[in-house]
């Protein structure tokens, strides 16, 4: 198909007209494309994009003009003064969609990306339209191009601002120290989205990492020469060349710089579902332990983090355990919270890495009573014996369910001491004792009525 470009391809030594409003009337102002790749341009080469796109660079950039020195002066004060300004002209987003970002890397690391353009061969970029194949035959210098469709439009959603006459930062050191706020890229802290960590195994899908194929750079982001997305398990995405989970290291570099997005993901965690106790359970106890089932979150590379617990009594509520980072599946209400013989309800909420809260779970309700009141009559008595002999397992098992209702036994809703005033524990039937008294006395009933 035909092709159309912005321009002939550039090369050393071109020349390109600034704009006339910066030149002296009558003169003729150029801006001269250096030689080699470097990653540090000329401030006016940021502007108007006639940089070499290569990165790195032996010599900066030249500015050639005919005119005075008070018009040079003017010049670069103007120049310096649109700079000022391009690092404050979007504001930065709250949120990423990492899940979007990776999948937008997977799907393009080998097609020409949504605005259409390719950089083929440095400065200037080549339209090919958006989704072509990836020109055969061509190392080209997309990498940041690309990494910039992926974090901004139309994926990940974060606010890239456009250079060059084509969408996003092309430049990998520009786009990298962009990310992380570092001024000497020349977008002072606007578009600060992530921090530089210190090895690949504290990266998330979706995050990026940066290259410098010499020797070490001593932390320097300026001599990054090549930038890529992380899509995790230790493998990236990029252009140029088109490589789709490739290992991470790409061979070995002689220097790497780890970025991570801090911003809070898109997506939520999914709303937890209560399970134990289950809806209308009677509990015997004033501490019972809550539980809910495993997180889950769509979102890539996503973890608990926290939890919060509610428990009300209508619409007061009795406990809310705010953040809690150690409760994350269960929780023991605390002594002192709850009373018998009261209804209660429960929910909880999670909180994912990325900040982001789900809905609370629905509600379920549980009623207390007294320990050892088995049949929630509101008072520990002979019958509470029964209950629990004819199912010991339903009712704390055997000896503990026996020993929790002869604790308390003759305690009701409104007393207050372990064990009732009316009963000594003399009076108290041992296990088997206690079963045969049953019997005895259901033989008598049955005696009586013949």
């Amino acid at each position: 198909m035909a092709r159309k470009t912005l321009g002939k391809p550039a090369s050393l030594g071109d020349r390109f007209p600034l704009p006339a409003f910066l030149c002296k009337p009558g003169s003729i102002c150029y801006h001269r494309i250096g030689r080699g790749c470097r990653g540090k341009d000329h401030p006016l080469a940021m502007i108007f994009g006639t940089e070499n796109m290569c990165n790195r660079s032996a010599a900066a950039p030249k500015l050639w003009a005919r005119h005075s020195i008070v018009n040079s002066l003017t010049l670069a004060a103007l120049a310096f003064s649109f700079i000022a300004g391009l690092a404050n002209t979007a504001p930065a987003i709250l949120v990423y969609d990492r899940n979007a970002a990776v999948a937008y890397a997977n799907a393009n690391y080998n097609k020409v990306v949504s605005d259409g353009y390719f950089y083929a061969t440095s400065y200037p970029a080549t339209y090919y339209g958006p989704g072509q194949p990836v020109p055969a035959g061509v190392t080209g210098d997309d990498c940041a191009h690309f990494v910039s469709s992926v974090l901004g439009t139309p994926a990940g959603g974060l606010t890239i601002p456009n250079r060059a006459g084509t969408y996003g930062e092309p430049g990998a050191a520009r786009l990298d120290e962009l990310l992380v706020g570092n001024s000497l890229g020349g977008y002072g802290t606007t578009y600060k989205y992530g921090t530089l960590v210190s090895s690949v195994s504290q990266l998330t899908p979706g995050d990026v990492i940066g290259y410098n194929w010499d020797a070490s750079s001593g932390g320097d982001m300026s001599t990054i020469d090549h930038t890529a997305v992380y899509i995790g398990n230790g493998q990236i995405d990029c252009h140029s060349n088109s490589r789709s989970g490739a290992n991470w290291t790409l061979g070995g570099a002689g220097d790497y710089f780890f970025i991570h997005i801090t911003l809070p993901d898109s997506i939520v965690p999914t709303a937890p579902s209560n399970v134990s106790p289950a809806a209308s359970t009677v509990v015997s106890s004033f501490t019972p332990t809550l539980s809910a089932n495993a997180f889950s979150d769509g979102a890539i590379g996503s973890t608990q983090i926290a939890a919060q617990w509610q428990v009300s009594n209508g619409s007061t509520v009795v406990y809310d355990s705010g953040t809690d980072t150690t409760h994350l599946r269960t929780l023991t209400v605390p002594a002192g919270k709850l009373s018998a013989g009261t209804s209660y309800t429960w929910r909880v909420r999670y909180e994912d890495n990325y900040s982001g809260w789900s809905a609370y779970s629905t509600s379920t309700s549980l009623m207390t009573t007294l320990p050892g009141d088995y049949n929630a009559d509101g008072v520990v008595d002979t019958a509470d014996y029964i209950t629990w002999r004819n199912n010991p397992l339903q009712f704390g098992g055997s000896p503990d369910g026996y020993n929790t209702w002869r604790a308390n036994l003759g305690n009701n809703t409104g007393s207050g001491t372990a064990i009732g005033s009316g009963l000594s524990t003399s009076a108290v039937p041992e296990p088997a004792v206690g079963a045969l008294l049953i019997i005895c006395s259901l033989c008598g009933v049955s005696f009586r009525r013949r």
